[in-house]
This record gives structure tokens, sequence and C-alpha cells, in this order.
């Protein structure tokens, strides 16, 4: 369970996000969200929750939702005729993730009839030849605004994106609520470790073995999810949608709003079922190793200690040397010698 001194750091970091959500909404309640999280990864799952909660006490109205793959234009305007659109925040700002990015700069130039708000991103090009496209889309619309997670991405964003509107507001996954729970005792060490282009820490190579005395269970989200038979059906659920999208794109007089509706119960279905399976997960651990931003997010907000290792472009690091480090739970380490020390501490 949380304990009240980061309580009251979480309470500062979200009235933080609410004050940069009001500034940039105004009076606006009615908004579309595009790029809603329709897959494995259970940290977008926990922003999705934490977007969620943020619009529920700002008391918004969702008029249209797509994921990655069901967005169009003209469906938005029909569904919502005056409104906001939000995209959905996350770590994929940039050229690693390029579907991500493809679509944020269609929406800059199909939508600018509409404000749009980049919900809060870290950003990370590695070409600066992509950088410069983004920022001739992004910066090319009217009133485009992105919201920057941490301050090594606002540094980027300034070097990078000159003609983009740029703030600083905290990653979403915070406004979420865990479940209360009761601080587990014992020898379980969960450790989450990634495996894709992010993967710069060499967690993943850790085994069984790794900490004599501990019973250490390796794990990444995509395995977490790989068996479930509720995320399968949702999922077989949300390609209807898709389905249901193109024939819009030949047909627009096809319905918007009831069908649109559903793809909410859908995509809200799915990040469900993947909160429920980390929250699990972890409700008997002991600590949490992890190189994932998201996993150490969610351990501290359920009171677990966590030790946490940086990915590639540094995006761990620096939230966690911008706010999500100041949990008393949280610990960040630069190596693999150092968080099996700080794992044993903790065990102990």
């Amino acid at each position: 369970m949380i304990v009240s001194e980061d309580l009251a750091h979480l309470s500062r970091v979200r009235q933080s996000t609410l004050d940069a959500l009001r500034t940039h909404l105004g009076a606006v309640t009615d908004i579309a969200l595009i790029d809603a999280p329709n897959q494995r990864n259970i940290g977008d799952s926990l922003i999705w929750a934490g977007e969620i909660a943020y619009f529920e006490r700002l008391g918004l109205t969702i008029r249209y939702i797509s994921d990655l793959w069901s967005y169009d234009a003209e469906a938005l305007r029909r569904a919502m005729p005056n409104g906001v659109v939000l995209m959905h925040g996350g770590g994929n700002f940039g050229d690693l993730w390029p579907g991500h990015q493809i679509l944020r700069e269609r929406v800059a130039r199909e939508l600018t009839d509409y404000k749009v708000i980049q919900l809060p991103q870290s950003i990370y090009f590695g070409a600066e030849s992509r950088a410069e496209e983004a920022n001739a889309a992004i910066g090319g619309h009217p009133d485009f605004h992105v919201l920057v997670r941490d301050s090594l991405s606002m540094q980027r964003a300034a070097a990078q994106l000159p003609d983009v509107a740029v703030s600083f507001c905290p990653d979403m996954a915070l406004g979420w609520d865990a479940p209360a729970t009761t601080r587990a005792t014992g020898d379980r060490v969960v450790v989450i470790a990634r495996a894709d282009k992010e993967a710069t820490s060499n967690l993943v190579s850790v085994a069984e073995g790794w900490l004599p005395g501990a019973r250490v269970e390796v794990t990444d989200w995509v395995e977490l999810m790989g068996g479930s038979r509720a995320w399968s059906f949702y999922r077989s659920a949300s390609k209807l949608n898709h389905l249901y999208t193109r024939g819009q794109r030949r047909l627009p007089l096809l319905p918007v709003v009831l069908p649109n509706r559903l793809a909410r119960t859908v995509i809200s279905s799915i990040n469900s079922v993947n909160i429920a399976a980390a929250v699990k997960l972890y409700e008997t651990a002991s600590v949490v190793v992890t190189d994932r931003l998201h996993a150490h997010v969610l351990a501290s907000l359920m009171g677990i200690p966590n030790v946490v290792l940086d990915n590639n472009y540094k995006k761990v690091s620096q939230i966690m040397h911008d706010y999500s480090g100041a949990f008393s739970t949280a610990s960040l380490v630069s190596g693999l010698d150092e968080a099996r020390t700080q794992v044993a501490a903790a065990v102990a």
C-alpha cells in the first residue's frame, strides 16, 4: 500500500497534470481520442486508464475514439462537429515506433479545422530528416500543441521541433488509482524485462538463479498477455471495428455514433484486462525489477519496492529524475550488479 508521503507527492503530480490540461482545453468538454491503445503493452493501458481518470475529473465527454488502425477524419467530424482532438500519450513520438508518428502527422494534415493536443509524450528522433518532416507537418497545423512528459524531451523538442508548440505535463498513467493491497513479504521477485528495440539494460538475460535464495520470475508485458482468452476475444472484436471503419470510408453514410461507442467499450475492455493481469502478477511480489517505465510506475502506485534500469534513449531515467523517482519505493540503478544488490536488500 502506498504510504502518506508518496500520496502527497502523487497529489502534487496530479494537480500539475490537471492544471496543464485545463490550460489547453479551456472550456471545451467534447473530445475525440485518437491512437487509443489496442495491444498487449500494459504500459499503454495504464496511460489510457490515467487519461480516462483525468477526463472524468475534468468533466470531459469522449465523442469519438480510434486506435492506430481505425482513425477516419470524416467519421470524427460526424461524431464530433465541435470539440478538441486529443492524441494518446506515451513514448512513441519520433521515429523509433513509426506507425504512431505517421498517424500523428496524418492527423496534423487532415484536421486543421480542429484544435489538436498531443497528450504527454517522450520525444526521440534518431534521424534528423524525420524530425524535420515532423516539424513541418505538425508545425504547419494552425493549433496543434504537444505536451511533453520529461525535461530531456523538452530539450529535444526545442532543438528538433522549433515550429511546434510544446509544454511540460507529467505522464498521465499517474492519474490512475491502483487497488488497495497489502505489501507482500517474502522472497518473490518479479522481473519485467523488455526485449525490443528500446532494450539496453540486458535485464532480459536474468534467470531464476540470479538472486540465490529468492524466487525470481522473469516475464514481459507481451508474454504476460499472450495466453489471455479474454484479451484475444476483445482483440477479435476490435478487428470487426476495423472492418466497419473501412466500410465507412467507402460508404460515408453508415452510422457513426453507436459503432464508435461499441469501439470504446472494446478498447476499454482490452486495457482493463491488461491492467488486471499486471496487478495480479504484482500482488504477491516483494520487489519488482524492470527496465520498463510503467512497470516502475505500477509498482510505485501499488507501494511495491521497485528497482529500475534505463531504456535506450533515457526516457525512464529522465522521468524518474523529474518526478516518478521521488516515490519512496523507487530506486534507479545503472546496471545489473547494482540492481542485484538493491533487490537483495529489498528482499531482506
